[in-house]
């Protein structure tokens, strides 16, 4: 099922360049998690989506097993994230890590290629255009998702420490 998800805040920004499988024999992925706020009503049309997608696959009993992890949810809470050094990041969110072994179009609000790789960082926001799908291995089901493109909509704080280039050299020199 393709969707787009809500406006969400970025962390772990791979779009430009691949991440290396932690697996060597697994392919090199490009990536981007989405931050949802708990509270965001736009967050329940996602949810839906999944749940349809589950159903389809795994019967009525989709709702129940995804609420107990039974079946893997593309979709969780930031409380997941306790005890990492994201767990402040992520409390009081949802988040969804979207991958794609091919290359996404990333966009900016006005549907033109985003161009500047510099541009699109942890910390700005954005939406992705993504394919749900159920998968049922004998060890491991539930529902993933599949990143098609990325559209940035809007800056915000920079969660590398990293700094432009205008920034850092268009202030007075500091040693002056």
């Amino acid at each position: 099922m393709q969707i787009v998800t809500p406006k969400g805040e970025t962390a772990y920004v791979n779009l430009f360049r691949p991440q290396k499988a932690m697996d060597p024999s697994k392919p090199d992925q490009y990536s981007v998690t989405l931050l949802f706020d708990e509270n965001d009503p736009k967050v329940a049309r996602l949810q839906e989506a999944i749940l349809s997608v589950a159903t389809a696959k795994f019967g009525a009993s989709a709702k129940a097993k995804l609420a107990s992890g039974q079946l893997k949810n593309p979709l969780r809470p930031g409380s997941d994230k306790q005890g990492t050094s994201s767990e402040e990041e992520f409390a009081g969110k949802y988040f969804i890590t979207c991958r794609s072994t091919d290359k996404p179009e990333v966009v900016d609000e006005n549907l033109e290629t985003f161009m500047d790789t510099m541009g699109v960082y942890s910390g700005c926001f954005g939406r992705a255009d993504i394919y749900l799908y159920a998968f049922d291995q004998p060890t491991n089901k539930g529902v993933s998702c599949i990143l098609n493109s990325f559209q940035k909509l809007s800056d915000g704080e920079r969660k590398s420490g990293r700094r432009s280039a205008s920034s850092a050299f268009g202030e007075d020199d500091p040693l002056g």
